[in-house]
């Protein structure tokens, strides 16, 4: 064991010396969004919908790969009334169709302040305009967090049926990007 770990790192050193330094851009999201809230409550037939508006915020860093594609990862936050959605895009990637248009997906987790917390997939497509402004890009996304599941363990909470709630959360969010 201690020879295949020793040839490996011996390898791989050669490799790290001649690489290209790796570079990200850093960046903040400030907009507004919009999103339907269908919940499926335990002991409810049929759906509760809602829908909320509110402030968007995210942050986090990309960089190129390639030529015309960039990947990063960005955590965001965004206000649903009373409620709040916190998702991390662990995977975000967007292809360069020209040097101001853009277009992307994401997929990651989501976390909907709730009573107790429900934690589901988050998943996505979007479109951005670079340079809008000097510094500053424009980005409309399309999102949607998928079977966000709230266990039901307050007593205040429905009784019977299912022991979760479940919840789909659709939306759209308009942002101005500001990369550092």
């Amino acid at each position: 064991m201690r020879d295949t770990c020793r040839t490996f790192f011996c390898a791989l050193l050669p490799a790290l010396a001649f690489a290209a330094p790796a570079s990200a851009e850093f960046f903040v999201d400030v907009g507004a969004q919009t999103s339907r809230v269908e919940g499926m409550i335990a002991n409810v037939e049929g759906t509760v919908d809602s829908t909320e508006s509110g402030l968007h915020v995210g942050f986090g860093a990309s960089r190129r790969v390639g030529e015309r594609g960039e990947i990063g990862a960005r955590v965001e936050v965004s206000g649903l009334g009373s409620d709040m959605l916190l998702a991390v895009r662990a995977f975000d990637y967007r292809r360069h169709v020209s040097e101001r248009f853009s277009v992307g997906a994401f997929l990651g987790a989501a976390r909907l302040d709730l009573a107790t917390p429900a934690y589901g997939y988050y998943l996505g497509a979007g479109v951005q305009f670079r340079e809008l402004l000097p510094g500053w890009d424009l980005g409309v996304d399309l999102r949607f967090g998928d079977k966000v599941a709230r266990d039901n363990l307050l007593p205040t909470d429905p009784q019977g049926g299912s022991p979760d709630n479940f919840y789909d959360v659709s939306g759209v969010s308009v942002y101005l990007s500001r990369r550092f």
